[in-house]
């Protein structure tokens, strides 16, 4: 019998570095960019660190690696949608492009996808190249909703919805595994169905009732309570995750020692808890409160609605993002999604519910209730970067399409 050839260097050297950026975008989904190490690294590949310095010079250097192959990976399911003519196909085809990739890389077919949740925290000189790159992702999935003949799908829009999407589809994460990758397939055309047409059923009008108030009070003196740690630590944690919220950090952002900390607080993962709870708590309330609306379709609108412009507007304490569960360590992680996951079966219900007494369309209750969370978490001021950032148009440029369905006019 003739031996097999030896593989060529080169083909070995490519098979070395797609080990090793495997390796590290499992790494990455685990332990954030604050945890991200060569040393890290190669203890999953049981390796010495000094090995993978052949490939990889610095930490820095693997990890906008790791990110921009998921860009890459990106923009290729972007190139097969813009293939399509009509926006509501180009969506479609996205939706469906990013699903088969999640079916191909639970099968063992191709490697995972590294979150975004921290790509504004990369370092070194390849850090504005990758969020340069990470933004234009954003700008081409909003194109895909570009046309003459829709002209009311302006830029606020688009950026709105392409937001939307990629806060939806990385959520995906964290509920995907219930679904057998047989039927990610279905999973990607009802959850783009839900997108393109909305939940509401045909004649529903968009409701015209008062939002509930959501904003908690504030200490309106000078003093340092556990809820100006819990509103600071949130902030902190949606723009920095969980491990670069550091307790340093935490108390640098209320202008106080860490002996203060320690006083309000037994230590950052306790302190965590206690924003996810706090988060929990608000949705919780939000549907209580808008149980009394009347039909399914009315009690949605005015818990989504009510969330998402307290999430806008930031009054009393932002909700921590989805995207906080990003390098959350994993027994604290697996609390905080059974709890999502209570919630999302709340909301499943209520849409169910819509659903029987024609207020809601027919729609996969449980794929819209993980698109109605994402909703209300992923809303932002329209023009973030005003001093005081402008909630003007939120509800009219973002909510009411995401949830009459993006191409309403």
């Amino acid at each position: 019998m003739t031996a097999a050839p030896e593989p060529k260097p080169r083909a070995r050297y490519a098979a070395k570095r797609d080990a090793i950026m495997t390796a590290a975008t499992k790494v990455f989904v685990e332990q954030g960019m604050s945890g991200f190490t060569l040393a890290a690294v190669a203890k999953r590949m049981d390796l010495h660190p000094v090995s993978l310095t052949y490939y990889f010079k610095r930490k820095e250097d693997l990890a906008a690696a790791v990110l921009r192959d998921t860009i890459d990976r990106f923009a290729a399911m972007l190139d097969q949608a813009e293939a399509r003519s009509a926006p509501g196909d180009r969506l479609t085809t996205f939706i469906a492009a990013y699903f088969e990739t999640r079916r191909r890389i639970a099968v063992g077919e191709e490697g995972p996808l590294a979150p975004f949740s921290e790509v504004y925290l990369i370092e070194g000189d390849q850090k504005q190249p990758v969020i340069d790159a990470f933004e234009t992702l954003y700008v081409r999935i909003g194109r895909l909703l570009k046309s003459e003949d829709m002209p009311w799908v302006g830029a606020p829009r688009r950026q709105g919805v392409a937001r939307l999407i990629v806060n939806l589809l990385t959520w995906s994460d964290s509920w995907l595994i219930g679904y057998a990758p047989a039927d990610y397939a279905r999973v990607a055309a009802r959850l783009a169905d839900v997108l393109v047409g909305g939940l509401a059923a045909p004649g529903r009008a968009w409701p015209r009732m008062p939002l509930l108030d959501l904003a908690e009070p504030v200490a309106e003196n000078d003093e340092i309570t556990r809820d100006r740690f819990l509103v600071a630590a949130t902030r902190l944690i949606n723009r920095e995750g969980y491990r670069g919220a550091s307790v340093d950090k935490i108390s640098a952002e209320l202008n106080v020692t860490k002996g203060s900390f320690y006083h309000h607080n037994s230590d950052k993962d306790e302190l965590a808890v206690a924003c996810f709870e706090r988060t929990f708590g608000l949705i919780d309330r939000a549907r209580r409160e808008a149980a009394s609306a009347g039909s399914g379709w009315e009690q949605l609108w005015l818990a989504v609605v009510s969330l998402g412009m307290h999430q806008a507007e930031g009054g009393g304490g932002r909700i921590l993002r989805n995207h906080a569960l990003a390098a959350v360590p994993i027994a604290m992680r697996r609390r905080m999604l059974l709890r999502f996951q209570q919630i999302a079966n709340s909301f499943g219900g209520v849409i169910a519910d819509g659903i029987a007494d024609g207020s809601i369309r027919p729609v996969d209750p449980m794929l819209a209730a993980y698109a109605s969370m994402v909703i209300f978490n992923a809303c932002l001021p329209l023009e973030p970067h005003r001093s005081p950032p402008s909630t003007e148009g939120v509800i009219e440029e973002y909510l009411r399409p995401a949830l009459l369905g993006v191409f309403v006019k």
